[in-house]
């Protein structure tokens, strides 16, 4: 059976040098001035970070772009340059910023999630563990012990309890509390169920790797 998967405190740690990595390498963006074409961009190499121009006419990037080669910089969008590595081991490429920033694109994450979400889409939930309550009322057995099982019922002012009912009562429905959503937890959007998905179906936790951790930033 497959596993949520979670940020521990190590990976909590990795997580936050990153953002604070991106956040830092395009923090203070200086516009340096208009080029006619892709071309006619510096070396990336040679730039500083945040040094940014605007690309009169667009095309297609090239390897030295966060995006990749082959993707299509539109008329007028503006570059900046980032460093994907580390001051020591510099890693300098060109981003392509368009009308806003596309860091929020790459870093899925937040305390809510998203109101319009898109099939497919993956976020990492960083807000309190939230909580369902579904009534099993219908599944349980008259030798079923509500209390033993660790049901809630109504507690009359529009919350949930957990029942001292030792059989199922006549009337009374049974709701069984189970989480929503939970922190550290990265959830993919099906359309299909128009509801987030956690990542894997089981009950287990188990940490989030350095390594998907990097892949929420590319």
């Amino acid at each position: 059976m497959a596993n949520k998967k979670y940020l521990d405190l190590t990976g909590l740690t990795y997580f936050k040098e990153k953002l604070d990595a991106e956040y830092a390498s395009i923090k203070a963006i200086e516009f340096k001035g208009v080029k006619a074409n892709i071309s006619a961009l510096p070396t990336i190499a040679d730039e500083a970070v945040g040094n940014m121009y605007t690309v009169t006419t667009g095309g297609t990037t090239t390897a030295d772009f966060v995006e990749g080669a082959g993707k299509t910089l539109q008329d007028g969008e503006n570059v900046v340059a980032v460093n994907l590595g580390t001051d020591a081991v510099p890693n300098m490429k060109w981003d392509i910023l368009g009308g806003v920033f596309d860091i929020e694109d790459r870093l899925q994450f937040g305390t809510s999630m998203p109101a319009s979400p898109e099939n497919g889409q993956t976020f990492l939930y960083m807000g309190n563990t939230t909580y369902d309550y579904v009534d099993v009322t219908s599944t349980l057995q008259p030798t079923d012990d509500p209390e033993e099982m660790g049901l809630y019922v109504s507690d009359g002012s529009g919350g949930y309890e957990l029942t001292t009912d030792n059989t199922p009562q006549s009337g009374t429905h049974y709701y069984e509390k189970v989480e929503q959503y939970v922190t550290g937890v990265i959830y993919v959007y099906d359309s299909s169920q128009s509801e987030w998905v956690a990542q894997g179906s089981g009950d287990t936790m188990i940490p989030i790797t350095n390594v998907e951790i990097d892949a929420l930033f590319d």
